[in-house]
């Protein structure tokens, strides 16, 4: 081994310091440039925004389109069991000449099979978006879509049909869980709300696309009746892919990976700002908050979503997500069949529907005036309240001898708590879910509460007729006051576990869970320091 001359000693002494001195600079210029980061997003309002970030608006808008295949697919599978067409095809004919229905069992199968497609398909979304990114996940799952919906397509087997619909839910898996984490990487804080709402919207696109194609084939008697609804959906891919190939990566995933030049041309890509280092400003706050919670969590597994304050985090993903589920447990699983056995004839029960489409796309359109000027915790107080009452007034007619006008009452009761629900905890709890978790975690977070929104919803959809038929519990519209049991334990959760996330960036927010707060704590609590102090405290 070379021996070191003592002649050389003080100059190897000297150019170390030097070095350890250009890393200092370098970390203190780093924090600097994170500290004006953070300083711009709190000045920027709403306009400003999109002024500074049009491109990023339109991004998230064209990435969010590809939720319409899920809201689509959700309206059309149940719908089609009505066709005609549809039941001779996949049913067996029944004791009246030229009448055919699906056996119950494939009928159950076939309402499950995209929800369970969906499970494995959100899981799988977290792996493959924090190995290759958002954009190239997004496409090739496009590509795998456009492959299998030639199986429903030409299928003649309800077996084969049902195999279909459970490889098509993969991909819609991937899709309602790499929408709302896009949204929530690329566009600043004052955006946030606006875009998640974006993505509800375009959910609720695809269900109302659904409804009026299903309305136009409804006269139809032969194959096409059904075939033509499962061809639309080539359609959307055959729009989104060409766009999407020139979308900018996230650039938090950038930074992820270390590639800290690519997320300043991505933030160059995504903005409109004409000064030189706004860029490098950016990244600066996005590798600082990287490096926070690298400090503050010990990996990025899915076992690390349950581990110290992340553990809260996934919990309140989880719970609100799922509170969609549960504030209106069974009704709005069966809302069509609810209308029925609420007295309407099956006509007015499909109008009625057709009317709910409707609702969803005006309240969401409406619900971005309440959640961008408002805090997540009272817009959800708010909305919770309302749909209590609204089912416990549902509950209430219920109990009462039946006429025909209660059996509209009730129905207009529902149509109440569905406005309320719209205007918050249908698009809030998007917006929660896409800000609350930690950004190395953010993928497997969203993945962990939206498979917990499935379970419920497949809980709930397989309770939903032992409660309202008539041959089973008879509890008809008395079904009301188990959706607003539910409601009010979620209302006590919220005022206990439910933190004030909104106008936060991702670095404050993770200072302030690294904290022993308090739920209601979180709006008024002043974050005087940054990641790097708080990265140095941490030794």
């Amino acid at each position: 081994m070379a021996q070191t001359n003592k002649e050389d000693a003080p100059h190897i002494a000297h150019e170390e310091m030097a070095t350890q001195d250009r890393e200092v600079q370098g970390w203190m210029g780093l924090a600097e440039d994170a500290r004006n980061a953070t300083i711009q997003e709190h000045r920027l309002t709403f306009f400003e925004a999109v002024k500074l970030y049009p491109k990023a608006c339109l991004w998230t808008m064209v990435v969010s389109l590809v939720v319409i295949l899920d809201g689509y697919d959700t309206a059309l599978i149940g719908s089609l069991f009505g066709f005609p067409a549809f039941q001779k095809q996949f049913g067996n004919p029944t004791d009246t000449p030229g009448s055919y229905q699906l056996e119950p069992r494939w009928q159950t199968a076939l309402g499950l099979a995209s929800p369970l497609g969906n499970i494995v398909g959100i899981y799988i979304n977290a792996f493959l978006t924090e190995r290759w990114g958002h954009k190239k996940t997004c496409l090739g799952t496009l590509g795998f879509l456009t492959g299998v919906l030639f199986i429903p397509f030409f299928a003649k087997s309800i077996q084969v049909l049902f195999v279909g619909e459970l490889l098509c839910g993969l991909a819609w898996g991937v899709f309602t869980t790499l929408a709302p984490a896009y949204a929530s990487e690329v566009t600043p804080v004052v955006l946030r709300s606006y875009l998640e709402t974006y993505v509800v919207l375009c959910w609720g696109i695809g269900q109302f696309v659904a409804t009026g194609i299903l309305d136009s084939l409804d006269h139809r008697s032969d194959q096409w009746a059904w075939r033509i609804p499962l061809a639309v959906q080539w359609v959307w891919p055959v729009i989104i892919a060409p766009v999407l190939a020139f979308a900018p990566e996230s650039p938090w995933w950038l930074v992820r990976k270390g590639r800290i030049q690519d997320a300043e041309n991505s933030v160059k890509r995504l903005s409109s700002s004409s000064d030189p280092d706004f860029a490098k400003k950016s990244v600066a706050l996005m590798v600082q908050t990287t490096d926070l919670e690298k400090v503050l969590t010990e990996g990025a597994s899915f076992l690390d979503c349950f581990r110290g304050s992340n553990a809260w985090r996934t919990e309140i993903g989880c719970i609100v997500w799922t509170s969609q589920v549960l504030c209106g447990f069974a009704i709005t699983s069966y809302a069509t069949y609810f209308y029925e056995q609420a007295g309407l004839a099956t006509a007015d029960a499909y109008k009625m529907s057709v009317g709910q489409s409707g609702l969803h796309f005006l309240c969401t359109l409406l619900s971005v005036f309440i959640t961008g000027n408002f805090g997540r915790r009272p817009v959800l107080f708010w909305g919770y309240g309302g749909m209590c009452m609204s089912m416990m007034l549902i509950g209430i007619l219920a109990c009462v001898p039946q006429t025909s006008s209660l059996g509209y009452g009730e129905s207009a009761m529902y149509l109440l708590w569905y406005v309320f629900y719209e205007l918050t905890i249908g698009p809030i709890a998007f917006i929660i879910v896409g800000e609350i978790s930690s950004t190395r975690l953010r993928s497997k977070s969203i993945s962990l509460a939206r498979n917990a929104y499935n379970v419920a919803n497949v809980f709930s959809s397989t309770v939903a007729p032992y409660t309202l038929n008539p041959t089973a519990g008879d509890w008809k519209g008395k079904t009301a006051f188990l959706a607003a049991g539910f409601t009010i334990f979620i209302i006590v959760w919220a005022y206990f576990r439910l933190p004030e996330s909104r106008g936060r960036t991702y670095e404050e927010l993770d200072i302030l869970f690294s904290r022993d707060l308090k739920a209601w704590e979180f709006r008024d609590a002043e974050v005087e320091e940054d990641a790097a102090q708080t990265i140095a405290k941490q030794g």
